[in-house]
């Protein structure tokens, strides 16, 4: 019994010590964003951000435009997965998951929580709408072209040693910049990017050029909310503005849109992640590239910049290998004898377009499977940098397809 008091007194101390010596850390450092991590993450059992955190932070709006309803099959409620397909999603905490067939949903199942009102966090799916906003501001003649310096927008990048980055280097996070983009350290840059209300120096005066630019593709959500100063810059409207005026009214969408701001009501918005939308609303991102950046005869996105949007940039990673699944902030699948392209964000977030069917498949949820590495056993290059779970939701919808068909 003494024994026992002794270990519990003792466990207590070190609890004790371990917490005071965490808070000396945090006040010392200025890294006083961890304490936001704690009561918005941690302390509700995750080790990763929620994709329902819009009463956390402050948002803006993304406006709707006149809504367009998506069409429903007639066996929209009755089309079914397999017995081993459900299982399959299931497995990864799923929140939705939905199949578009041209104007027409044919699968739309919900757990838990959501349904086809409620908003969830795109997570870096958001990355890829900035880069198609990049599109529609060449178009609109904000900007002049995408090998255009960095510079010419931005005064932080005026340094020597920034003159050289453009904005397709940014476009294809080859920017050679500073970053830590770790999900899981509360001090890695992306953690504090998440939580700290300081966006702007983080990102535009504190990174350093590690390597030249335009060589190395290393994933960074620097380089997109880099790219959203830039936008605001060019085009003088909030990115939350820009998306509305030439996206988000112009789809259809059925809901607003909000954009997590990264501090008060008159901040700036966390462009890296952090759109929330309804699933039914994501699905018509989806459509639009399926239809090349075209909306009902209306071109949204400069019809160049699109292609190359889906095209794979021409780089290597760190480790030598050549990138097989990054293109403009936007995925690339090659495994398939058809074009498959896709938005992806943290715990599993994906809109996947496959235009040679007019098929669109987002799936949200919780968790994702792990990353694809090239192992004795997992040889395919095509799956390099993409997640084990991808081809999986493709085969699954392409199930549910033919039983129309």
């Amino acid at each position: 019994m003494k024994y026992s008091k002794k270990i519990f007194k003792y466990g207590v101390l070190l609890t004790l010590t371990l917490i005071i010596g965490l808070n000396v850390y945090i006040l010392i450092t200025g890294r006083t964003y961890i304490y936001k991590a704690i009561e918005f993450t941690y302390l509700k059992g995750n080790i990763q951000p929620s994709i329902y955190e819009t009463n956390e932070f402050n948002s803006r709006t993304v406006s709707k435009g006149k809504p367009h309803l998506w069409k429903e099959h007639p066996k929209l409620n009755t089309l079914k997965l397999s017995k081993k397909g459900l299982e399959y999603l299931e497995k990864f905490d799923p929140a939705s998951f939905l199949i578009a067939w041209g104007d027409t949903l044919i699968f739309e199942q919900y757990w838990g929580e959501h349904n086809e009102n409620k908003l969830g966090n795109s997570f870096s799916m958001s990355k890829s709408i900035v880069s198609l906003l990049i599109g529609s501001a060449i178009q609109d003649g904000y900007i002049t072209s995408i090998d255009e310096p960095v510079a010419n927008y931005l005064d932080e990048f005026k340094t020597d040693d920034k003159q050289k980055i453009t904005i397709r280097h940014l476009l294809t996070m080859s920017s050679g910049l500073s970053w830590d983009e770790s999900y899981i350290s509360p001090f890695s840059d992306v953690a504090k990017l998440y939580y700290d209300t300081d966006a702007k120096e983080l990102t535009l005066n504190t990174r350093k050029v590690e390597d030249e630019p335009g060589r190395i593709f290393d994933y960074k959500s620097g380089d997109t909310q880099t790219l959203m100063y830039l936008l605001k810059s060019a085009t003088q409207k909030s990115v939350s503005g820009y998306a509305s005026e030439k996206i988000w009214s112009k789809i259809g969408a059925e809901s607003d849109a909000l954009w997590n701001l990264v501090g008060d009501n008159n901040s700036e918005e966390k462009s890296f992640c952090c759109l929330y939308a309804t699933t039914r609303d994501f699905a018509k991102l989806g459509k639009l590239i399926n239809q090349n950046g075209k909306w009902d005869n209306e071109q949204l996105i400069d019809s160049n910049y699109v292609k190359e949007f889906k095209r794979l940039a021409p780089l290597q990673k760190k480790d030598g290998i050549n990138n097989q699944c990054f293109g403009f902030h936007y995925w690339i699948y090659t495994g398939l004898p058809y074009q498959v392209s896709y938005y992806r964000g943290l715990r599993g977030q994906y809109i996947i377009s496959i235009p040679k069917f007019d098929l669109v498949i987002v799936r949200t949820g919780s968790r994702t499977g792990p990353s694809w590495t090239n192992t004795a056993t997992q040889t395919n290059n095509a799956m390099l940098g993409h997640k084990t779970d991808l081809p999986t939701y493709i085969e699954i919808a392409l199930a549910v397809l033919s039983q129309i068909n």
